[in-house]
């Protein structure tokens, strides 16, 4: 297979601020993304597992390592081949999408991080589709999972091609809301399953558990929309009035009075509030407060020149949601501003990149250590005579530890 064409990366020619655009530009142009992995591991490939994480001082073993406790019941081991959306349940097991975007791997899957540093699959069979709805979820089709989350019950949640599906802790899997079709204006009292959300869908849960779903084109029609799963099985759109957009650029200042749009990733803290990435500008990080008022609170910290993608977001512990926005390093975000977590932001302590935090999906547990993919670019260069290559691996920091989870490295022969 011929890898498309493309003009030279900034990289190559030695710009090192490169290296973090190319990164984030991965997840938002996914087709790419695939046709190019699929043309590396059709090569001269390599594929490598590591193992380097050591016992945690805490007392919950399973919390403090990322492992499976067993709390969703197992399909057969497999092998994580690209890190997509990640989460952590309660007791520490650490999901990931498996993300190959691409016709010559299996489709999209849920794997489940063991203690022993392999995957087992918790949801999809590898065949791309939809169905399994009442069965066990290892038997079931996925298609394209752009997002997990894990309720305090243990509650797996996957956004996955225009609906939002649930593995009980039965491993059974069922759809919340979303019907597949693209996506249409949502009214209040829609019914959750019969309403059409679009391919483009981010899911949060609150502390408590309520299901919010970010719905709609970033940028086209119909606008985007935040919905609320409520106990009545429907669906109501949270009010998103722009108040005031301090440090923001041109097009943030003209939303000031209108709905806030442009938005794609969400999460929700522990005081009720709605953190959303992305808004009129695209790069921003806003806060929508319980009365459905929006501030931007990321003034000057935008992902600039970063080819496109927006700013990821998670909740943490006791509430607090984090922000990777396009600089190398995490910020927690606060009321009116992101604040730098110096505890996490250090250079990574392994010998493949000796470079500071870049995450394009991460994931923290309760006792704060983070889960992070951190991606090389497409095009990194890993020896002499090679031609384009990905990088990519998943790593925990805790207590200013970084340990390597997991890594792939594909390159094809000039």
């Amino acid at each position: 297979m011929q890898l498309l064409e493309r003009p030279p990366l900034r990289h190559e020619t030695g710009d090192p601020e490169a290296l973090i655009k190319e990164a984030r530009r991965l997840r938002r142009r996914r087709w790419l993304f695939g046709t190019l992995s699929a043309a590396l591991l059709l090569g001269a490939g390599t594929f490598v597992v590591v193992e380097l994480l050591v016992p945690s001082a805490t007392t919950n073993v399973a919390v403090g390592r990322g492992l499976s406790a067993g709390l969703l019941p197992n399909g057969p081991l497999t092998n994580l081949q690209i890190a997509g959306p990640m989460a952590v349940a309660p007791d520490g097991a650490l999901y990931i999408a498996d993300d190959p975007s691409t016709g010559v791997h299996p489709d999209d899957r849920v794997l489940v991080r063991l203690p022993d540093g392999r995957f087992r699959v918790i949801a999809g069979t590898g065949r791309r589709g939809f169905g399994g709805d009442g069965g066990p979820a290892v038997r079931a089709e996925l298609s394209d999972v752009t997002d997990l989350a894990v309720a305090p019950d243990g509650t797996l949640y996957i956004a996955d091609s225009g609906r939002v599906r649930t593995v009980s802790r039965d491993g059974i899997i069922r759809t919340v809301a979303g019907n597949g079709r693209p996506a249409r204006t949502i009214v209040k009292g829609t019914p959750a399953r019969s309403a059409p959300l679009g391919r483009d869908l981010s899911i949060a849960l609150s502390p408590g558990g309520q299901l919010y779903i970010s719905v709609g084109s970033p940028w086209g029609s119909p606008p985007a929309q935040i919905l609320r799963l409520t106990t009545a099985r429907t669906l109501d759109p949270v009010r998103t009035l722009v108040t005031s957009a301090p440090g923001g650029n041109l097009a943030d200042h003209r939303a000031i009075g209108k709905p806030l749009t442009g938005f794609d990733h969400i999460a929700v803290d522990g005081h009720g509030n709605i953190d959303i990435a992305g808004g009129p500008s695209g790069w921003g990080v806003w806060q929508i407060t319980p009365n459905g008022n929006a501030q931007l609170i990321s003034a000057n910290r935008y992902a600039h020149g970063n080819g496109g993608a927006d700013p990821v977001l998670e909740r943490g512990p006791h509430g607090v949601v984090y922000a990777a926005v396009g600089s190398p390093g995490l910020f927690r975000v606060e009321p009116n501003k992101l604040v730098a977590a110096t505890a996490i932001n250090k250079p990574l302590e392994h010998s493949l990149q000796s470079r500071a935090l870049l995450p394009l999906y991460f994931a923290m547990n309760r006792n704060g250590t983070l889960y992070a993919a951190d991606s090389g670019p497409i095009g990194y260069q890993l020896k002499p005579g090679y031609g384009s290559a990905f990088l990519q691996h998943v790593v925990s920091i805790q207590n200013g530890r970084t340990r390597l989870l997991w890594q792939e490295h594909s390159a094809t022969p000039k």
